[in-house]
């Protein structure tokens, strides 16, 4: 909802830069009014918009940073105008004293980029720490993984060897079954000639024991016959 803010500020608000902070701020939320310094020692805003986005106007502009420094902050809301197109900073007709403010908003200004720029530095600082950290975690754990491969290589070649040692075992163990091969098949050859060779000796000697008993019986039966 569109609503009409006017906003007293009370403290350390003048000659302090006080009104450039608003001004940006408000710019940065697009609001649209202005900002002065009163007879009082206050600094007025009057702004129109959102009522959200000027909520969140009263919040930036309630701060404590030197040399700025906000006691008490009275509002009250009205029905917008509509007579504000932007947002204007009023400044001093004195010429002086709107020059040293000028001249405190840029101390505020570079104060706060050496801040930000220590924190950076501080960040960046921090960051190459971690990484350095991490570098040295990575190279820790590269050294064990190259202490890992070592140990696996002089397994795989321990292993080699186990294995080479096998196949020489096999090969001798093959020569033997060759050998024994050899033996077996001499030893087959000679059982079958000498079974062969009793066969024909038997019968040589059966047909010649049948011979003999033939003739005795021709004999016998010439005797036995007249």
């Amino acid at each position: 909802m569109e609503k009409r803010a006017e906003i007293k500020v009370y403290g350390r608000v003048q000659k302090a830069g006080f009104r450039d902070f608003i001004d940006e701020i408000a710019f940065n939320l697009n609001l649209n009014g202005y900002v002065k310094n009163l007879d009082d020692g206050a600094v007025q805003v009057v702004c129109e918009g959102d009522e959200d986005t000027i909520s969140e106007l009263l919040t930036k502009i309630n701060i404590t940073q030197y040399p700025i420094r906000v006691e008490n902050i009275e509002v009250v809301y009205k029905q917008p105008t509509g007579e504000y197109t932007t947002f204007e900073l009023i400044r001093d007709e004195d010429l002086t004293t709107a020059t040293y403010e000028r001249m405190d908003v840029a101390a505020r200004y570079i104060r706060e980029i050496n801040s930000n720029l220590g924190q950076k530095m501080d960040s960046i600082g921090g960051k190459i720490d971690v990484l350095g950290g991490k570098m040295d975690s990575l190279g820790g754990k590269m050294d064990s993984l190259g202490g890992k491969m070592d140990s696996l290589g002089g397994k795989m070649d321990s292993l080699g060897g186990k294995i080479n040692f096998l196949g020489g075992k096999l090969d001798y163990l093959g020569g033997k079954i060759d050998v024994l091969g050899n033996k077996i098949d001499q030893a087959r050859v000679e059982i079958t000639s000498e079974i062969r060779l009793t066969r024909d000796n038997f019968r040589s000697h059966l047909d010649e024991r049948i011979s003999t008993i033939e003739r005795e019986l021709s004999l016998i039966k010439t005797k036995v016959i007249p």
